[in-house]
């Protein structure tokens, strides 16, 4: 009875050890093939279509104010950024950047469907030799909902989730900005029994195929607008944690 007071003091501790903390850190690396178009109405004005095979790099880092239901995350995406197969002319490649600011509301429909609306400040530009082509310094604001599909339950000890965005609202450029893709989970040292959704607090092992498109009118003062698009696709291999 002496140590009494021993257990009071840690068998909380020990519920509490087994609950994930509320922040999670995301980062993927792979190849991606971007597909990068830009036409104008003018005389004047040479086309531009380039494809790159390029180094593909995202981050994330997530954290959880009202668990599971409301968070905040910022993060970006970086492709050409060390190695660019495709093509082999420099004056033809470029790197791509994205970067985000958002908050998440969590729409409670079931286990088996995850769905986000996502309120965001997003940064796009692109670095390219000379200015050749290409936009800079793309600022604005975007709201869209995000949606996992979790066909086998979220009880599942490795999950495959198809994925999904669409554009509601753009204050820039009509831009247009539309995802899919397949995610795959494999957890690594998680409880095997954590539901839908604060299965995404734990530790995973994480391949991805994804497939995105970007479009945009692109308006600079005394030039004729721009009619952008950027597709991307590609696979990348990654760890949650």
């Amino acid at each position: 009875m002496r140590y009494w007071w021993i257990s009071i003091l840690f068998i909380p501790l020990a519920y509490g050890a087994e609950l994930p903390p509320n922040w999670r850190f995301e980062y993927n690396y792979g190849q991606a093939t971007t597909e990068y178009t830009e036409t104008q109405p003018s005389i004047v004005f040479t086309d531009t279509d380039v494809t790159q095979i390029a180094d593909f790099h995202q981050f994330i880092w997530q954290y959880y104010l009202s668990p599971p239901w409301l968070d905040i995350s910022i993060g970006g995406n970086i492709t050409g950024a060390t190695q660019v197969q495709e093509p082999e002319e420099e004056s033809q490649q470029f790197k791509y950047l994205t970067g985000f600011a958002n908050a998440g509301v969590v729409l409670p429909f079931s286990d088996y469907w995850h769905t986000k609306l996502v309120f965001e400040y997003f940064y796009t530009s692109m670095i390219v030799e000379d200015d050749a082509f290409g936009f800079r310094n793309l600022r604005g604001t975007q709201i869209y909902p995000e949606v996992e599909w979790l066909p086998f339950g979220s009880d599942m000890f490795i999950k495959v989730s198809p994925y999904f965005r669409v554009p509601l609202f753009s204050d820039i450029g009509n831009r247009q900005e539309t995802t899919v893709g397949l995610k795959l989970s494999i957890p690594v040292g998680s409880r095997k029994n954590l539901r839908f959704p604060i299965f995404s607090y734990g530790k995973y092992l994480i391949f991805k195929l994804f497939y995105t498109k970007m479009s945009l009118t692109f308006e600079q003062e005394g030039y004729i607008p721009a009619e952008i698009e950027v597709e991307q696709y590609g696979a990348t291999i990654g760890f949650n944690f």
